[in-house]
C-alpha cells in the first residue's frame, strides 16, 4: 500500500568509504577497530584498556571532522564522512553483541567471571561511543542545514544522503522543514517537495520520538495531499495506543490517536486529491477506524523500527548505582518489564508493559508506547520458542493489578517457591529481575535458558554497607544484565543510544557512589526529617493503622519492612537529590554561558530570577565565560569543562555526606 506514497529502495548501496578495509581506515578508526574483540577469548583486561584509550582518541579525532572554507559541496561530504564513521562504530557494537552468547562455553571460574565483566565494559564503551557519534552527527547536521539554507541544491543533496543512509538523528534535525517559518521572519516557506522529502526521511528512519512532530504537522498543514502523507507516515512509524481505562492521571496523553486521525482524514476535501490519493485515503481511513474500534490487531505491535510481541523482555538502563553491586558489573540494565497483550474493559486490545516498580502496592500495566518514553536506552529480548514467549506473556498478563511488595532482600527463593502456582491474584513479592524469573518459570523452559550465570555481591564493603541501608543481596541472585548472555534469547530490537552530557554528570555521580559503597564505609547521616520518618516507621511495626497510613503516604506495600525502607530512602533520596541537582546545574550553567550578551533588549525576554541565575553562573564560571565570549573556547571544550566541574563537585558532596570518617564529621 505504501508504495503509492514512498519509493523505498530495496537495498541501500554502501559508499566505498564505509566498506574500506581496516588497514585503509584513518589511524584513530583503525586503532579503535583493532581493540574490538573478535571472539570471546579476545576479551581481557588489556583489550578493555586498549578500547577505552582508542575510544577517547577516536572521539577527539571525530570531533575535528568539519568542512573548510565556503564550499557548499564540501558540507554534505563532511556529513557523509561522519555517517560512515558512525556506521563503523555501530557495526563494531553489533559484532560485539553477537559474542554475548559464547561465554557459557568458557570454563567456569574466576577467569570466566573476569571475562564477563570485561565484556560488559567493552559493550558499555561501544554503546557510549555510538551515542556520542549520534550526538556529534546532530550538531554537524544542524550546522549543515544552517549553512546550506541559501544553497538549495546542496541542501537537497544533504536530504538525499540522510534518506539513503537512513540517518535517524538527521530526521530529528530536519523535521523543522515540515513547518513554515513565521510570516514576519522574511524567510520563504518550504515547498511541498521539501516537506515531502522531510516526511520521507522520517518514514525511512521510523523514529517514534518524532510522532509529536508528525501529529502537529497533520493538524496544521493546509495541503491535503501532504496531510494524507503525514497520516501515512504516522501509521508506518507507529500509531499511539488509546489510554487504558482508569489510567493514572499522571500518565502522559498520547501525541495523537487513531480517533483523531480518522477525523483529520474525514475532513480532507477529496476534490483536492488526485485519483490514486482518493483511493488511498479510503484505505487508510478504514485502517485507522479499525485501530480506533478494536485496538491492535495481530500478534505484533510496530513501534518505530521495532516489531514487538507478547512475552518479550524489556531491559532498560537508567542512571542508577545499582548496576555495580554484584560480581557481574558494570550491569548494562537497571530495570525490566514484560510485554503482554491486554483486552481492556472498553474492548480495546493493547500491548502493555508489566513491571514491578520499587514504589507502588500493585503490579501496574502501561501502554507499551507510553512506557518507552520513560527511558533513553533499552533492549528487547525474545525467547526463540514462540510457545515459551506466549506463556511468559500470559504470566505477565495474569499479574496485572496483583498486590505487590518490592523485596529489599533481593531473595530469589521467594520466586522459586511460586513455581507452578497460579499467579492471578497472588501476592508478588520479589525484585525487578525476580519478576522476569517469575514469568520464565511459568514456562516449560529451564532457568538456565534465561539466566546462564548466577551472581554474588560485589567484593569489599558492599554487603556491610547495603545492610546499613536496610538492603541485602540474597543467595542465587540474578540481575537484568544476566539475561544478555542467554543463547536462547535474541535481541528483538534496541533503541539507538544518544549521548547526553547532563546524564553523563548524573551517571558519574551514581557510579562514584557505587564505587564508594564497595571500597569505603558508609556513614548514614539522615537529616531531621529523615530521622523522624525512620522513628515513625519503627513504631509502625506494632501499630497496624500507622503502617497502613505510612505505606499509603509513600506508595509502597504495607507488608514491606517500612523501617528498612525508610533507612534506604534516607540515603537514596539524598543521592538522587545530589545527582539530579548537579544535572540541572550543568544544564543551567551551559545555557547561562552561551546565552549571549545580556543587553537591555535581551533582558526583556527573561524574568528577573532568570537574569539573576544567569549572572550567578557566569560569575561562578568567570574564566569559561570570558573565553566563550572571546571565541577562545569551542562548544565541545565548554561542555567537557562543565561536565568535569559538576561531576567533581557532586562527588565531593557525596563524600562529605556519606563517606567521611566519623571523626571528620
Amino acid at each position: 500500500m505504501h508504495h503509492v506514497l514512498f519509493a523505498v529502495a530495496a537495498t541501500c548501496a554502501l559508499v566505498s568509504s564505509e566498506s574500506n578495509a581496516a588497514d585503509e581506515a584513518p589511524d584513530p578508526l583503525r586503532r579503535l577497530l583493532a581493540s574490538v574483540p573478535k571472539t570471546a577469548a579476545d576479551v581481557s583486561d588489556r583489550q578493555t584498556q586498549n578500547l577505552t584509550l582508542a575510544a577517547e582518541e577516536f572521539e577527539t579525532w571525530a570531533a575535528q571532522q568539519w568542512w573548510t572554507g565556503d564550499d557548499a559541496d564540501a558540507i554534505p561530504e563532511t556529513v557523509r564522512r561522519l555517517v560512515d564513521l558512525k556506521s563503523q562504530v555501530d557495526r563494531a557494537l553489533d559484532a560485539t553483541l553477537e559474542l554475548r552468547t559464547r561465554f557459557a562455553e568458557l570454563p567456569p571460574g574466576d577467569t570466566r567471571r573476569a571475562t564477563l565483566c570485561n565484556y560488559l565494559k567493552t559493550t558499555s564503551e561501544l554503546i557510549d561511543l555510538s551515542g556520542w557519534m549520534r550526538y556529534r552527527l546532530r550538531d554537524v547536521i544542524e550546522s549543515a542545514a544552517y549553512y546550506l539554507d541559501p544553497h538549495p541544491k546542496q541542501l537537497n543533496d544533504l536530504l538525499d544522503l540522510l534518506i539513503e543512509r537512513r540517518v535517524s538523528i538527521g530526521a530529528v534535525v530536519m523535521s523543522f522543514m515540515l513547518f513554515d517559518p513565521p510570516a514576519d521572519s522574511g524567510a520563504d516557506p518550504f515547498t511541498s517537495q521539501e516537506k515531502y522529502k522531510a516526511l520521507q526521511l522520517i518514514t525511512e528512519t521510523r523514529g517514534a520520538n518524532l510522532l509529536p512532530v508528525l501529529a502537529k504537522f497533520v493538524r496544521e498543514e493546509k495541503d491535503p495531499a501532504l496531510v494524507l502523507i503525514g497520516a501515512a507516515a504516522i501509521r508506518i512509524v507507529g500509531v499511539p495506543q488509546k489510554p487504558r481505562p482508569g489510567a493514572d492521571a499522571g500518565v502522559p496523553a498520547p501525541p495523537i490517536t487513531a480517533e483523531e486521525l480518522c477525523k483529520i482524514l474525514e475532513g480532507i476535501d477529496e476534490q483536492r486529491l488526485s485519483r490514486n490519493l482518493v483511493d488511498y485515503r479510503m484505505k487508510l481511513l478504514a485502517w485507522f477506524k479499525q485501530r480506533a474500534e478494536q485496538g491492535v490487531v495481530g500478534d505484533s505491535l510496530r513501534w518505530g523500527r521495532l516489531e514487538l510481541q507478547a512475552g518479550d523482555w524489556l531491559l532498560m538502563r537508567n542512571p542508577s548505582p545499582y548496576n555495580q553491586f554484584t560480581d557481574l558489573s558494570p550491569g548494562l540494565f537497571t530495570h525490566v518489564g514484560v510485554v503482554a497483550i491486554e483486552q481492556g474493559s472498553d474492548g480495546i486490545r493493547r500491548f502493555v508493559v508489566v513491571d514491578l516498580p520499587e514504589r507502588g502496592a500493585h503490579i501496574p500495566a502501561t501502554n507499551l508506547d507510553t512506557y518507552l518514553t520513560r527511558t533513553l536506552h533499552y533492549f528487547f529480548m525474545r525467547h526463540d520458542d514462540p510457545v515459551v514467549r506466549g506463556q511468559m506473556g500470559q504470566a505477565a498478563l495474569d499479574m496485572i493489578g496483583n498486590e505487590a511488595q518490592f523485596d529489599l532482600a533481593f531473595d530469589t527463593s521467594r520466586v522459586l517457591a511460586m513455581k507452578d502456582k497460579p499467579l492471578k491474584g497472588a501476592l508478588i513479592h520479589t525484585y525487578c529481575a525476580g519478576f522476569l524469573l517469575l514469568c520464565a518459570q511459568q514456562t516449560s523452559a529451564l532457568r538456565d535458558e534465561f539466566f546462564p550465570f548466577s551472581e554474588s555481591p560485589a567484593e569489599g564493603r558492599t554487603l556491610d554497607n547495603l545492610g546499613l541501608l536496610g538492603l541485602s543481596i540474597g543467595e542465587d541472585f540474578i540481575s537484568p544484565t544476566g539475561a544478555v548472555f542467554s543463547p536462547r534469547l535474541e535481541i528483538a530490537g534496541r533503541r539507538e543510544p544518544m549521548y547526553d552530557p547532563a546524564r553523563e554528570v548524573q551517571e558519574a555521580i551514581y557510579d562514584h557512589f557505587a564505587r564508594c559503597m564497595i571500597q569505603k564505609t558508609l556513614t548514614r547521616s539522615p537529616d531531621a526529617r529523615q530521622a523522624l520518618l525512620e522513628k515513625v516507621a519503627a513504631l509502625s511495626k506494632d501499630t497496624p493503622w500507622l503502617a497502613r497510613a505510612l505505606a499509603r503516604a509513600n506508595d509502597v506495600s504495607e507488608r514491606m519492612d517500612l523501617e528498612a525502607a525508610a533507612r534506604t530512602a534516607a540515603v537514596v533520596d539524598t543521592l538522587d537529590e545530589i545527582a539530579e541537582g548537579h544535572l540541572t546545574a550543568f544544564v543551567e550553567a551551559r545555557a547561562a554561558i552561551t546565552a549571549g550578551p545580556m543587553d537591555a533588549e535581551t533582558r526583556e525576554h527573561y524574568t528577573p530570577d532568570a537574569i539573576q541565575r544567569i549572572e550567578s553562573y557566569r560569575k561562578l564560571h568567570a574564566q569559561l565565560y570570558q573565553q566563550w565570549a572571546a571565541s577562545q573556547l569551542s562548544a565541545r571544550e565548554l561542555r567537557m569543562e562543565l561536565v568535569k566541574f559538576y561531576v567533581e563537585r557532586g562527588q565531593r558532596q557525596l563524600d562529605e555526606r556519606f563517606f567521611q570518617p566519623r571523626s571528620e564529621q
